[in-house]
């Protein structure tokens, strides 16, 4: 009984070491335990000569997801059961994230990203899919859509970026240097962050520091201008349904207002008090409109 208990303690202490220490770890492995229990599976599949990351799951026509900014496919978790009960579902990680492929001397500007998209489609032999994106991966998802119309029935944005707008982001504006510039970032996206403790932030420095070149890079090509879609959005034929955070401080409602003047056959939904990760933390606002577009 000693022994037992004692092995507790020490199981104990381990624990909480690693939550202290590497809480966003145990985060990640508690979330895909989780995704495993609502029977999401991990694959790779090459795609242009580079290895990318997907989880899928559920039954019916497809539906493709594609994250935003240092983000990944297991991002969308929170909405995958949900979308998986009428579509199966691909989430995958993009060039450079999550379990996927990342080059020092890769292409990461938006039309690269479009096209790992498009040859995800090709290799998965999805001719046609619904897609839901959110920030940078709506802008990729609606490149996708100006380009190859016909392989998008549906397009779902999450306060989408690809117009462009003012802004004070910088190409370092992901990469913060302390734990100081990780809550700016934050508060940047969410009213909702400001209760997380310094163990956790000083987590997230470590693990974005990882790939601090990679947001930067990307960051950089964003901010040229190059590949904005004003004006290029015609082709955009088929239903989009919009949803926009009313308090997004990174890309602003009036983004969302204007994508809806442009696009053909768009309808925006507004999500009072939500901010850029309305996605995540207004999704009980969101859902009810997804679902009934999706049906």
């Amino acid at each position: 009984m000693k022994r037992l208990s004692t092995a507790a303690v020490v199981l104990a202490v381990i624990v909480a070491g690693c939550i202290y220490f590497r809480p966003l770890a145990v985060f990640d492995a508690v979330r895909g335990v989780w995704l495993l229990a609502h029977g999401f599976r991990g694959e790779t599949v090459t795609v242009g000569g580079r290895r990318i990351h997907f989880i899928s799951g559920g039954e019916g026509p497809p539906l493709v997801a594609i994250h935003g900014l240092a983000s990944r496919s297991d991002d969308w978790a929170p909405l995958l059961p949900a979308l998986a009960k009428s579509h199966r579902v691909y989430a995958l990680d993009l060039l450079g994230y999550g379990g996927s492929d990342r080059p020092r001397d890769g292409d990461y500007s938006i039309a690269a990203e479009t096209e790992i998209v498009r040859r995800f489609l090709d290799a998965e032999q999805i001719r046609q899919a619904d897609v839901v994106a959110v920030s940078m991966g709506g802008w990729i998802a609606l490149r996708l859509a100006a380009e190859h119309p016909e392989r998008v029935r549906r397009l779902v944005l999450f306060d989408s970026a690809g117009f462009s707008f003012p802004t004070t982001l910088k190409a370092a504006s992901f990469a913060p240097r302390n734990v100081a510039e990780v809550r700016r970032l934050i508060a940047l996206q969410t009213d909702r962050g400001g209760m997380l403790p310094a163990f956790v932030l000083r987590d997230f420095l470590r693990v974005n520091r990882e790939h601090a070149w990679l947001l930067e890079t990307q960051m950089r090509s964003m901010l040229s201008g190059r590949d904005v879609m004003d004006g290029k959005v015609a082709n955009v034929s088929m239903p989009v349904l919009l949803l926009w955070g009313t308090r997004d401080r990174m890309v602003p409602l009036e983004t969302g207002r204007r994508m809806q003047r442009e696009l053909p056959h768009a309808k925006l939904v507004e999500l009072p008090g939500c901010g850029h990760l309305a996605v995540v933390e207004c999704r009980a606002a969101a859902l009810p409109s997804v679902e009934e577009f999706l049906h």
